[in-house]
């Protein structure tokens, strides 16, 4: 419909020419010193219209002649900045495919590009990467020296790259700095986090520790059984700072109750005996073996209860004898009550307490003791027969 109607308008404009040439006729006179040519005005107006139309179409094969050079270039300029583009996502793939030479050398091609532009950035990032992946310490110090000259906001990287290097070489000042000026970049970033929390751990700097993982934790870059266990060791840090009763107490207050009834009572319960802290390690060690039955408490246990009274000795014994009524076959359990019947020198008791033990789960600690036992009740052979039989269950092992 609409060529149909291009088409009646322009055979209207036909006829209305050909009524308006039969209507204005005339002539045209060119005057040239005294010479004087006549042409008639229609055929003038149409010689007028085709000379403008071969100007036109003259000037227009002009200027593509003079301007080809130009546009080879265009498009050599625009080839070359294609090209560039396909080496970066090549030099990207095989970064992360784990070739780092191949992708070093992807990106070198991208810089020797002149019209690589904006793609020099990220080529020369990718390349610093790939040399560090790769070992080429020198390669990667010639990358990261032209980052450097990039703009203060482009030298992310570069920080995070050296402070990483930094750290595998536990130079903690040099991290340090790389870190404090990539936090004045971009504080917020996942990755810095990680290497701040990496170096608070090589550190063990507990409150840093807990501070970062919480970071991370939040920003959902470290789930709930990560951050569990890297919180986990900095409580265990600030275990070993404590030096005396009011260190334990404060440490304890930091600590989530979950994590001192269940993963850290047994380191809680050896800080106390290693502080001196008998009778707390010994309340601590009545409060939680009940309801854990963890055996690795009943050590610290052990340890604290000889530098107590003979009455207080006595009270732990009992107290281990109502434990072994809920479990009458617990090897380690009788073990330990041997040993304390030992220390209290009741070596009749020790002696079944050991024997017990022994009958279930036959341990070299076990025959150890009982030798002891055995040699203060004037039996040296059968205390040299268990000392014999602890050095073969060793040897087996």
């Amino acid at each position: 419909m609409k060529q149909l109607i291009w088409i009646i308008f322009l055979f209207l404009c036909a006829i209305g020419l050909a009524m308006l040439a039969k209507t204005y006729t005339g002539n045209v006179y060119f005057v040239v010193e005294g010479y004087s040519l006549r042409m008639n005005l229609n055929f003038f107006i149409i010689a007028a219209l085709l000379s403008v139309f071969v100007w036109y179409l003259l000037i227009k094969l002009l200027v593509s002649i003079f301007g080809t050079p130009h546009r080879l270039s265009q498009f050599g300029a625009s080839r070359r900045s294609r090209k560039a583009v396909q080496e970066l996502n090549a030099a990207g793939l095989a970064y992360f495919e784990g070739k780092f030479q191949e992708a070093a050398q992807h990106a070198d091609k991208v810089l020797a590009n002149k019209q690589a532009g904006d793609n020099r950035m990220l080529a020369l990032m990718l390349a610093a990467h790939a040399a560090d992946q790769s070992h080429n310490t020198e390669a990667r110090d010639q990358y990261l020296n032209d980052i450097a000259q990039l703009p203060g906001k482009a030298q992310l990287s570069r920080h995070l790259l050296l402070a990483e290097s930094a750290l595998n070489q536990q130079d903690y000042d040099t991290a340090n700095t790389h870190l404090t000026a990539a936090a004045q970049i971009n504080p917020r970033l996942t990755r810095l986090a990680r290497l701040q929390l990496r170096m608070a751990l090589d550190k063990g700097d507990a409150l840093d520790i807990l501070d970062k993982t919480e970071k991370l934790h939040r920003a959902g870059a470290m789930n709930e059984t990560e951050a569990q266990q890297t919180a986990e060791v900095a409580y265990r840090k600030l275990l070993d700072l404590a030096t005396d009763a009011v260190g334990m107490k404060a440490c304890l207050k930091r600590i989530p109750e979950t994590l001192r009834n269940n993963a850290l009572n047994v380191a809680i319960a050896r800080k106390y005996n290693e502080l001196g802290l008998y009778d707390q390690a010994i309340a601590w060690v009545n409060t939680h073996y009940p309801a854990t039955r963890d055996a690795n408490l009943l050590p610290p246990f052990v340890a604290s209860v000889r530098y107590l009274d003979d009455r207080r000795q006595q009270k732990a014994i009992d107290t281990g004898d109502a434990w072994l009524k809920d479990n009458p076959k617990d090897a380690r359990l009788l073990m330990y009550l041997g040993e304390l019947a030992a220390q209290k020198q009741l070596w009749g008791k020790a002696q079944g307490y050991l024997e017990a033990s022994l009958s279930l789960h036959p341990a070299p600690q076990t025959r150890l003791v009982l030798a002891k036992v055995y040699d203060h009740s004037s039996r040296p052979d059968a205390a040299q027969e268990q000392r014999r039989l602890a050095l073969d269950s060793i040897s087996e092992e």
